[in-house]
């Protein structure tokens, strides 16, 4: 019966109304043909026993069918023999047909015909008319057939509406990720033009200077004449290289081989500096990506800029190297050197561009002994040579398939799907995958249990937790457990796939923003929270104790209320709290905010 208890109590207070108003209609109409009977005592009492089934219906079916038949089935019977009045049992009867479900119908059913017929022959029960009892028998029956069409009707009301209800979570969550892509794709994109424009005028312009400082001694002669005409040259080409930047376009030509560019970049340099360039490559060059090409040309432009700006080197070797795992470029110079290497805006940009290729960035520096600068980007073109069998675990049907369609499209990988923890384990133990990217929140078991069963039992399948969740006590327990990720989300899906395969190899990675939290404020967030509640957790808890819902909440935090929910539940197991006024109560007791 517990489906029953899945009924909306609009439909209660529906057949209420109705039961209330046949009786009442029926006895007024009875008491005008009959007036020989207590009309308010009669209409009190029918009233009544009407009106108690229901304090049943949601609690037990067995007691709410008793009560209907001892009480309105009773007083019906009592009502139609003595004062014979007739048609004060179908409302229940009626009743009784809604509210029964699958093998109760087979006790219920002829229970509420055997009483419909009693009740509607009253009297003339005695008689031996047969007539009246079929009459009787298919009205009942009729009634009957009614009702359950209604029930199966309201059934089918709750299911769309539950199905709506999860539609529009599934809209909001959709919602929710379309807008960190797109809030994270423009600040990745201002960034990426940051980069490009420092590039871009850090090399023309220390160009620039370091060929005026070569032009003082020949100002008045033939050849600072000429040197003039290649520092305008240079001036020029630069600021047209800024235009293309500006308008999105690649400095470098795409049919150019990665070699030549290099090659390009360094007679440039050499002819406007007078600084010596040597440039070689080593083993058999191949075809380069696109991309990778261009950030090992910025790396370039970056290294040869701060080898003649800080290091003052008046010698760089530049070695390129194709490996068959990876090419390699290799930059040194003989200029002053440093014992610690400070990361500006250049190396940083420059360790950035090789990580988003899964690239590395190495620097050995020694003070007067010059400094070498060594770039490595993985060979992609073998990828899909080696096949990476994927399992995606998540509960929400909409993203774990958007995921799997996503990931379906890099030709290296094998995706299969589980939708719990449990279905995650049954699968590992049938197929081994290689990577889990396993969702935190889902049903039967969560991904932290999931994750930490795994790990004991298959220690060698390597496991990126990717969630909505920016939050580091997740992130710390999912790094504890053993998984070597963390991801949000909202991650590109070239990125998230670029990460898959990172890991695969035997890296790690943590989203940046998780990392930040989890890394720089975890002392102070200790120290000031002694339930270790994390940012997004006490956001959600001031929102509590400011007596809001958890829809304005939502509002409030640009989350949806599923995720508002989560984190609520979450707040009450750290607190140790059962409800929503216990914890707005020991948040005030404690002071755990700051006035």
């Amino acid at each position: 019966m517990h489906l029953i208890k899945k009924q909306g109590s609009w439909q209660d207070w529906a057949m209420l109304t109705i039961r209330t108003l046949w009786v009442v209609a029926v006895i007024i109409f009875m008491y005008q043909d009959k007036p020989n009977f207590p009309f308010g005592m009669v209409l009190v009492a029918l009233l009544v026993c009407n009106s108690v089934p229901f304090l049943f219906v949601r609690k037990n079916y067995a007691h709410y069918l008793a009560a209907e038949c001892l009480l309105a089935g009773g007083l019906s019977l009592i009502l139609a023999y003595h004062y014979e009045l007739l048609r004060l049992f179908p409302p229940v009867l009626f009743t009784i047909a809604f509210y029964s479900r699958g093998k109760s119908h087979l006790l219920s059913l002829p229970i509420a015909v055997v009483l419909f017929i009693l009740s509607a022959q009253g009297a003339a029960f005695v008689s031996s008319s047969s007539h009246p009892f079929w009459q009787s028998l298919t009205d009942a029956l009729f009634f009957y057939g009614v009702s359950f069409a209604l029930q199966k009707g309201a059934a089918a009301i709750n299911g769309i509406k539950q199905k709506l209800t999860v539609i529009n979570e599934q809209y909001s969550i959709l919602e929710q990720y379309s807008s960190q892509i797109e809030r994270m794709t423009l600040l990745e994109e201002r960034y990426r033009m940051a980069r490009e424009m420092h590039d871009t005028i850090g090399y023309s312009y220390t160009s620039l200077i370091l060929g005026m400082e070569t032009l003082r001694p020949h100002i008045h002669s033939n050849e600072g004449e000429v040197k003039l005409l290649g520092m305008l040259e240079l001036a020029r080409t630069g600021l047209q290289d800024i235009r293309r930047q500006v308008h999105q376009m690649d400095p470098i030509e795409d049919a150019l081989p990665l070699d030549r560019a290099l090659i390009q970049l360094i007679d440039d340099f050499k002819s406007n500096t007078g600084v010596r360039l040597f440039f070689r490559t080593m083993g058999e060059p191949y075809p380069v990506m696109k991309q990778a090409k261009l950030v090992l040309y910025r790396c370039l432009q970056e290294s040869l800029t701060n080898a003649s700006r800080h290091g003052q080197a008046s010698s760089i070797q530049v070695i390129l190297q194709y490996d068959p795992a990876q090419v390699m470029l290799q930059v040194q110079d003989n200029g002053k050197g440093k014992e610690q290497i400070q990361y500006g805006f250049g190396l940083t940009g420059m360790m950035e561009r090789l990580s988003a290729l899964q690239g590395k960035l190495y620097i050995d520096s020694k003070r007067d002994e010059g400094t070498m600068v060594i770039c490595t980007i993985p060979n992609q073109t073998n990828e899909g040579s080696q096949q990476i069998r994927i399992l995606l675990a998540d509960d929400q049907p909409l993203i774990r398939e958007s995921l799997r369609l996503l990931l379906g499209e890099e030709k290296d990988f094998q995706v299969r799907v589980a939708g719990t923890g449990n279905q995650a384990i049954d699968l590992c133990e049938k197929d081994k995958p290689d990577i889990i990217l396993m969702d935190i929140n889902m049903p039967e078991m969560d991904g932290m249990a999931a994750t930490k069963m795994i790990k004991e039992t298959w220690p060698g399948i390597r496991i990126i937790m990717i969630t909505t969740l920016e939050d580091i006590s997740y992130a710390a327990e999912a790094l504890r457990l053993g998984a070597e990720g963390y991801l949000l989300k909202s991650i590109h899906p070239k990125e998230l796939a670029a990460t898959i395969r990172l890991i695969y190899s035997g890296g790690t990675m943590i989203s940046q923003d998780v990392a930040h939290q989890l890394f720089q404020h975890q002392n102070v967030i200790t120290a000031l929270n002694p339930y270790d509640l994390t940012e997004r957790e006490l956001d959600v808890l001031h929102g509590l104790t400011e007596g809001l819902r958890n829809k304005a909440i939502a509002q409030k935090l640009y989350l949806s209320e599923g995720t508002i929910r989560n984190y609520i539940s979450s707040i009450y197991l750290k607190l140790q709290v059962a409800n929503r006024d216990e914890a707005v109560e020991k948040t005030k007791n404690e002071h755990l905010f700051r006035s």
